[in-house]
């Protein structure tokens, strides 16, 4: 057994205690098996209080404001029973949210499992108040790339990372069906329908128990789900990442896409540097390839918040 990779099971959603040990060659052959890798302890505490405390004023704002712009509802907003449940491009809309995106040990995971030229594409918020949430089904995250590329997708280079901002125990966590990134379509289209059937089946799968200020890195491709929760919060900030060679080759957005968001990651960076709490870090230090620079001679962003929409090219 290994000190360093929690294998209890072949099935168990495997652990790095990130701090400890760094990002170990056993713990990328294990993200890239069973698509999905837990570290621990990401968040110091005093970082951990300041996101929760943003996290608060961004889902106060939904409740204040019932707006549908970038929120997620259970219902129509102006209904009795409705609640907020996502908030999209919170990068652009908290500075703590953005600064958080620039951490170092984070950035320094996504670039030895995504790639030097890994660029962010997906930020949000996803939340369960005490007003409740109701079953997140069965699903992958996203799809086969046109060419069927399990390469790029199976093999774990297009990863969503859920940062926990409460405890998530087994009733109000996750779970997730390890390797299920490496069905193809017909066989996962075919267990989310006969698990979705139901209203909670965990056949074949595992919970990602966690803790506030750990992380979970997943493959888009693994099927995962969450039970419905009424009366517990999660608050739970998800980053994705994706090589930019494949977002120019194959999308899923326009290849101007990219340097938007370099310069969005850049600009994470630089608040991050710049904020006196961190200054005792080793910053991330960002090195794509010469050839996917893309961020050189754009004008200067106005703007962290790119809707997908609008730079959608399939």
């Amino acid at each position: 057994m290994s000190a360093t990779v929690d294998v209890r099971t072949e099935q168990a959603v495997p652990e790095c205690h990130i701090h400890e040990t760094g990002l170990l060659p056993e713990h990328l052959t294990a993200f890239r098996r069973q698509g999905a890798l837990i570290l621990r302890g990401l968040l110091d505490p005093d970082e951990l209080r300041s996101v929760q405390a943003a996290a608060d004023e961004l889902i106060d704002e939904a409740w204040r404001t019932r707006t549908m712009t970038d929120t997620i509802w259970t219902l129509e907003p102006h209904e009795p029973d409705a609640a907020p449940v996502r908030i999209e491009y919170v990068v652009d809309k908290s500075p703590v949210v953005a600064r958080l995106a620039g951490h170092p040990l984070l950035l320094r995971a996504m670039e030895d499992l995504v790639g030097p030229n890994l660029i962010p594409t997906w930020d949000s918020m996803v939340f369960k108040t005490e007003a409740g949430a109701p079953r997140l089904p069965w699903h992958r995250d996203g799809g086969l790339y046109p060419e069927n590329a399990v390469g790029i997708t199976g093999a774990g280079r297009v990863i969503d990372v859920g940062i926990y901002l409460d405890p998530a125990p087994e009733d109000n966590c996750v779970w997730c069906i390890p390797q299920s990134n490496y069905w193809d379509t017909d066989r996962a289209n075919e267990t989310t329908t006969r698990m979705n059937a139901t209203e909670w089946d965990t056949t074949g799968a595992v919970p990602a128990v966690m803790n506030p200020g750990d992380v979970m890195l997943h493959n888009i491709l693994m099927l995962h789900a969450a039970p419905a929760v009424t009366g517990k919060r999660r608050r739970v900030i998800y980053f994705e990442y994706r090589p930019a060679e494949v977002e120019l080759d194959l999308g899923p957005h326009v290849p101007e896409y990219i340097g938007l968001k370099q310069q969005v990651l850049l600009s994470c960076l630089a608040q991050r540097r710049a904020a006196p709490e961190h200054a005792g870090e080793q910053p991330f230090e960002y090195r794509p390839a010469a050839s996917l620079r893309r961020w050189e001679g754009l004008p200067e962003p106005t703007t962290m918040r790119y809707p997908h929409e609008e730079y959608w090219r399939w």
